[in-house]
């Protein structure tokens, strides 16, 4: 799963933000969130998507055409952006493994996220574009 992930991610940032994007090495403190499931057969896998602010804003010129967003636009954004990446990772787990079945949940603002570390995450990939830092990673619920 983790690897349609690295490749949702991949493709969103290049295709559709237009922007390429390296492994970075840490995110630092004061996030913004969503949450997002993905069900492999009734299994949940939770994803989280943490962004800092000016990775938001970058993301909000390329698909709005708008800078400095406010709280509200804030959360229309991360869940936006949730859908898109783990939605199109769905679709490639789906075409990579056709005999399992898949779907998403609908994603879920987390709002500010003072550090990462509070979600102990099992696995996560951390990137960076212009030089502003995101994370995706699993926490599996039991």
């Amino acid at each position: 799963m983790i690897n349609a992930i690295k490749q949702a991610t991949t493709d969103f940032c290049t295709e559709i933000i237009g922007l390429e994007i390296q492994s970075a090495k840490n995110i630092g403190k004061d996030l913004y969130g969503a949450t997002i499931a993905i069900y492999k057969d009734d299994i949940e896998s939770q994803w989280y998507l943490l962004f800092k602010k000016h990775t938001l804003n970058e993301f909000s010129k390329a698909l709005l055409f708008e800078n400095n967003l406010n709280e509200n636009d804030l959360d229309d954004l991360v869940k936006e952006v949730a859908n898109m990446i783990i939605g199109s990772a769905k679709v490639i787990l789906e075409t990579n493994n056709p005999k399992n079945s898949y779907k998403i949940s609908t994603p879920n603002f987390l709002g500010h996220v003072p550090d990462m570390k509070l979600l102990e995450l099992e696995e996560f990939l951390l990137y960076k574009l212009k030089n502003r830092s995101f994370l995706i990673g699993r926490r599996i619920e039991s």
